[in-house]
């Protein structure tokens, strides 16, 4: 940008030195009188607070530009324009008195192969994921792959190490189709754990909401402050692939509206005087293979967002209902199952964050009574977290995370030192049952991103 430096001195410029923290104003002699320009130095950037992306409910959008990044200069590389990469890893100590080795509880069926929840899901140190991110956007085109390894990989993705790949079309500026294995749009976390309010995940989040789809999406900007995605996938309401035999088509879609008009703030992160609304709203419907597949369950998902420069809430909502289910006596019966988790951010300053939540999950009284009198225990009847997370950053690509998580449920779902062991008699191998309903402990975590 050009200045005026006197009436008689010609316009200097300024250019800054890409890639450095200064810029150097440069500044030009002449002969009738020469003007001396004083190095200007930019401020120092200042360090992200603690929770520096707050986690937003996701959508297609999300995943990619829309457009490609533009014409690129003499020195710059077209292709190396559209390549975005990550690289992480996420490591923590979990300490609790009361736990013992083995699953983290007993909460079958909510759903089945989802026991071990969270990805902290035992004692002592563990590395629960590693791993990277690279994508490519063309002009018309996208590629993305993302890979997880660690303890928690296999609880993340049934293609571990494969969290995401799809190949993506983008025929307009405003829509985007994305074909292959990609996350879920459902919920108000997500899988990168700095990007949420809690280095653990939530009850909700295992319990009530799919992790991943393989098919079809569509995501489209209806306006500026308005866009819908639609997705055609393999498996249940709680996704599926080809691997866990479940391929029955389910229908998915969601609806998101942003009043402010400021849809890529999970990108860009918060900022002084910024504020944002956001609601999200969707579902997902499939047969659940009963009944030559013509019983269908219903999934609805709702997320509420309050963005701020230094405080941030998240409300979210699940609900599942399956109107076929059948109870213990063989009559038949709805079952009516729901989840609810608000989440409270505070940015306390620049290298230090607060974060806050609070879930209930429970049911109607089938889904309460869902085993009957023979097994009670396959139903935790009621379920309630708290967690409080204190993060610390002090360099911009290192979260520290002190993390205390208390739980509490209607049955005995936890395991304990003094939990009770018997014989099974068909594999005649020892099997641990839990005896506690509550459910305490500390954790330390350490993670480490970087990319572009």
């Amino acid at each position: 940008m050009s200045k005026f430096l006197s009436l008689a001195v010609m316009c200097s410029l300024a250019f800054p030195a890409m890639a450095l923290a200064q810029d150097d104003v440069v500044a030009e002699e002449v002969e009738v009188e020469v003007v001396e320009v004083e190095t200007v130095e930019t401020t120092a950037k200042p360090a992200k607070p603690a929770i520096e992306d707050v986690a937003s409910p996701k959508v297609a959008a999300d995943d990619m530009e829309a457009e490609y990044a533009g014409e690129a200069g003499d020195e710059a590389s077209p292709f190396l324009d559209g390549l975005s990469w990550q690289l992480m890893a996420s490591a923590f100590y979990n300490f609790n008195g009361y736990r013992v080795s083995g699953d983290y509880n007993d909460l079958v069926p909510d759903p089945v192969a989802r026991a071990t929840y969270p990805y902290t899901n035992y004692m002592g140190f563990g590395l629960n994921f590693a791993g990277g991110d690279v994508m490519y956007t063309g002009e018309k085109f996208a590629l993305r792959l993302d890979l997880r390894w660690g303890t928690a990989a296999s609880a993340l993705t049934p293609l571990a190490p494969v969290k995401q790949a799809y190949a993506s079309y983008l025929p307009h500026e405003k829509i985007s189709l994305d074909f292959g294995f990609f996350d879920t749009i459902y919920g108000a976390e997500v899988v990168d754990e700095w990007e949420n309010a809690n280095y653990t995940r939530g009850a909700l989040y295992f319990l009530r909401q799919p992790f991943n789809h393989l098919g079809v999406r569509m995501g489209t900007e209806m306006t500026d402050i308005a866009g819908f995605t639609l997705m055609l996938t393999n498996g249940s309401v709680f996704g599926g692939t080809p691997i866990d035999d479940n391929q029955v088509p389910a229908v998915g879609w969601q609806f998101g509206f942003s009043p402010d008009g400021q849809k890529s703030v999970r990108r860009r992160g918060l900022r002084e005087g910024y504020r944002e609304v956001g609601v999200f709203f969707g579902g997902n419907h499939a047969p659940n293979g009963l009944n030559e597949n013509r019983d269908w369950n219903s999934f609805f998902d709702i997320v509420l967002s309050l963005n701020f420069d230094w405080f941030t809430l998240l409300f979210n909502g699940d609900y599942f209902v399956d109107g076929n289910d059948v109870d213990f006596d063989g009559n038949r019966a709805t079952m009516f199952q729901y989840g609810h988790s608000l989440a409270l951010i505070f940015d306390i300053h620049d290298h230090w964050g607060i974060g806050l939540r609070g879930e209930h999950l429970s049911g109607n009284k089938q889904y309460r009574d869902f085993g009957g009198p023979v097994n009670p225990d396959l139903s935790f009847g009621f379920l309630w977290t708290g967690t409080l997370t204190l993060r610390y950053k002090p360099v911009e690509y290192l979260v520290l995370s002190l993390e205390g998580r208390f739980e509490g449920a209607g049955e005995d779902i936890y395991f304990s030192r003094s939990s009770p062991v018997f014989t099974d008699p068909v594999t005649m191998e020892e099997v641990i049952q839990p005896n506690k309903k509550f459910y305490g402990a500390l954790i330390l975590g350490v993670t480490a991103h970087i990319g572009n």
